[in-house]
């Protein structure tokens, strides 16, 4: 272990925290990409402590992992420990409860008659990153619209919205490195392991068409689609959906994004137009 002479918080991670500067980013993006939804914020907990130390209410009744971030998108935060979730696909996803032999072998996959034989079931199964596999016991998470994680750190941020929306922040996480990202996509747990867990662990972009059950949960739209990264990825990102607008964008189009930005904050009109 290395030398260690002051001990950081997870929402002290030796980068300042410019809060400001995230918001900016967020008001950017939804200017540029006229989003449907709230950019949402993703923050998992492991210390109980921590987790109460958040002044952010709890919810009133047990849904589904998906469903709480369905609401981050519409303006709502909330933690959330094990108790407060009715899904355990979420549940064993994020590490709030252990996963089971059922699970494991197939047998719970199989049982959706989504796959042809319990094999092809097992298979999917082993396929599904889940931070139960290697960490231990998480206690809570905290689901919002980026622009309410004023106070602490979020791990991930993540996106519901059309293609074109998708498109165009793949080309802004792109535009530095030319290295396309490595889509982790089968249309199981698309929500809680796709576009959270594999962001998380990975380190880079992550892209879903969703899941059946998901669909039903929270009654997305048919072109909905999400798109979630490391938080350290968010500002260079829109960044570089700024850089490719000339490229991509109509002239039309990139007269009605400076007016949205204008009507938001001048600055930041002005900010895209360089």
């Amino acid at each position: 272990m290395p030398y260690i002479y002051k001990k950081k918080s997870v929402d002290n991670p030796g980068a300042p925290y410019d809060f400001d500067l995230i918001k900016d980013y967020n008001d950017i993006a939804e200017g540029v990409l006229e989003l449907q939804r709230k950019i949402i914020g993703v923050k998992i907990v492991y210390d109980k402590e921590v987790y109460d130390s958040y002044k952010i209410d709890e919810p009133e009744r047990k849904y589904s992992y998906c469903q709480m971030i369905r609401d981050a998108g519409n303006g709502i935060i909330k933690k959330s420990r094990l108790k407060h979730h009715m899904c355990d696909g979420g549940t064993t996803a994020l590490a709030l409860e252990p996963s089971n032999a059922h699970i494991e072998n197939g047998s719970e996959y199989f049982s959706y008659d989504l796959y042809a034989t319990a094999p092809s079931a097992k298979r999917m199964r082993k396929s599904i990153k889940s931070l139960h596999n290697d960490m231990g016991t998480t206690y809570g998470v905290v689901t919002g619209p980026l622009v309410k994680f004023k106070d602490l750190v979020p791990d991930i941020v993540l996106i519901i919205d059309r293609p074109y929306v998708i498109m165009r922040l793949t080309q802004g996480y792109v535009y530095n490195t030319g290295i396309k990202p490595e889509i982790d996509y089968g249309a199981m747990q698309a929500v809680c392991s796709e576009l959270t867990v594999t962001p998380y662990l990975t380190g880079s972009m992550n892209i879903s068409a969703l899941c059946p059950s998901t669909r039903m949960l929270c009654s997305w739209k048919e072109e909905d689609m999400g798109l979630s990264l490391p938080y350290e990825e968010f500002i260079n990102t829109i960044d570089g959906v700024i850089a490719t607008s000339k490229a991509t964008d109509s002239a039309p189009k990139r007269r009605s994004i400076v007016k949205r930005l204008e009507e938001a904050n001048k600055e930041l009109a002005e900010f895209f137009k360089k």
